[in-house]
């Protein structure tokens, strides 16, 4: 799931997300993965505010997210598992 988090910090606010593109990025690697948290600061809650107006649809896109991708790769073991089983028999 692709998630948000707004933390209050000593002088301000942080916004730690999942960079989409490292997400990605490590999806379609096999190389090593690489941590996709990224935190940008902001001095108060107008910034926080415009930051999240002006990037949430690249934070958050539209489409499958990681429930479906997990949901997806759940069915498809299952799927396997059953193929296996009738195989022994």
């Amino acid at each position: 799931m692709n998630s948000i988090r707004i933390e209050r910090a000593q002088n301000g606010f942080v916004v730690c997300m999942d960079d989409p593109a490292i997400v990605k990025a490590n999806r379609e690697s096999d190389g090593p993965w690489k941590d996709p948290q990224q935190s940008f600061v902001f001095d108060d809650k107008a910034g926080v505010i415009e930051f999240l107006t002006n990037n949430l649809d690249k934070i958050i896109p539209d489409g499958e997210d990681y429930e479906s991708s997990f949901d997806a790769a759940v069915k498809e073991d299952e799927e396997g598992e059953g193929e296996e089983e009738d195989e022994d028999e």
